[in-house]
């Protein structure tokens, strides 16, 4: 009798745990994958999501928008140098705020740098794909080379960067959105089934603004070259913005920077015909930039892996183009200092949007809190993942 009780206990036991290691498989299965989109110098103005005047086209990211939230609260925490995106890419990476984060290799702009209390030497491994690879997902990156944590750049385990801001397939855009088809092609005929990251960065529309030339003829842009003459005027150009001046009012300290002299285009002309056209160049930049979000979105629904994918779609820093009399990005209005962020995946609901009041370095923490993953010790930030869930 003992021994058929036995035989039963055990046979009880064995169905409970084949059920548990059934259950256990049916969530790694289930983890979500994450497609982090962020493109260089776009204020969250020039998408109509936040600006009704704007005239650019963004049918994919209006889509993220209208399946997942908006946040209108979404900001860069600043800079200690004229290269906004150094700093702000390295606290996307470590979560951590801007006077705690390393600075390029070779250079100490943040004075805090070589304070270990400030800036963890080992601080590397405790960045975004760290963390990611660590919790046993395959980690990808396509973005801009340069002025981000080369450190952290290194730890994805597949990477193909390259700074590409020409009119061409091969020279802009395009080529980020190839180097990502070309991964999920790869997962898929390998049948790979774990989670994914991907780091999904785009050159663009930073300067300089080469579009193609079909979408510079849609907004009546030209690639201006001459510094002595203006470019054309054409009514297909985006309108001036409502806070446009000629001059900014003031010296704010960086107003003999690259960005504000400097750029090919623009140099030190604030006149509309200039300003316009060069909003023209940005929008056919971030247009090029939807199509190519489209084409991974499109690739992840084919797949069947959409749905299980949290989306972003954001910016280092926004930027000002003729706005308050500026160009660059080394300022505090809101149009510089404020960023687009979208948010799509499973358990936001769709069409909704919020405040939110974020930085980027909320970033890291938050995309472990969706995965189910603890955020390093390291990390300053803080999840947003309640917002996200209503």
């Amino acid at each position: 009798m003992l021994s058929t009780i036995t035989i039963l206990g055990l046979r009880r036991l064995l169905t409970g745990l084949a059920a548990i290691a059934f259950l256990l498989g049916l969530s790694a299965k289930k983890r979500p994958n994450f497609l982090f989109i962020i493109v260089d110098d776009q204020s969250p103005f020039d998408l109509r999501l936040y600006n009704s005047r704007s005239i650019l086209d963004t049918p994919n990211i209006d889509r993220l928008a209208k399946e997942g939230m908006v946040l209108d609260g979404a900001y860069h925490m600043g800079a200690w140098v004229g290269g906004v995106c150094t700093p702000s890419r390295h606290m996307v990476m470590s979560g951590r705020t801007v006077w705690h984060v390393p600075d390029k290799e070779g250079r100490v702009m943040n004075p805090h740098v070589t304070n270990p209390k400030k800036v963890p030497p080992d601080l590397a491994e405790h960045t975004l794909p760290a963390v990611f690879n660590q919790a046993g997902y395959d980690t990808m990156r396509t973005c801009k080379n340069g002025n981000s944590y080369e450190a952290a750049n290194k730890l994805f385990t597949v990477r193909n960067d390259g700074t590409r801001r020409g009119g061409t397939d091969e020279t802009g855009s395009h080529w980020h959105g190839e180097q990502v088809m070309r991964y999920l092609n790869d997962r898929e005929s390998s049948k790979d089934k774990d989670p994914f990251l991907i780091y999904y960065g785009f050159s663009h529309p930073h300067d300089v603004r080469d579009g193609k030339p079909g979408l510079l003829k849609k907004y009546g842009a030209v690639n201006h070259v001459d510094q002595n003459k203006l470019p054309p005027a054409s009514p297909k150009q985006p309108p001036l913005p409502l806070n446009w001046l000629p001059a900014h009012p003031f010296d704010h300290g960086h107003t003999t920077v690259r960005d504000e002299v400097g750029v090919k285009g623009i140099w030190k002309n604030r006149d509309e015909r200039t300003i316009r056209n060069e909003m023209g160049r940005e929008f056919a930049c971030s247009e090029n930039i939807d199509v190519q979000v489209g084409r991974v979105l499109n690739k992840l629904e084919e797949m069947g892996e959409l749905d299980n994918t949290y989306v972003v779609y954001t910016a280092d820093h926004g930027m000002a183009i003729g706005r308050h009399g500026l160009q660059g990005k080394q300022n505090l209005y809101d149009h510089t200092w404020r960023i687009p962020f979208i948010v799509k995946g499973p358990g936001i609901e769709a069409g909704s949007r919020t405040v939110g009041n974020v930085y980027l370095l909320d970033v890291l923490a938050t995309l472990c809190d969706l995965a189910g993953i603890d955020a390093p010790a390291t990390s300053e930030g803080k999840s947003f993942k309640p917002v996200l869930m209503g």
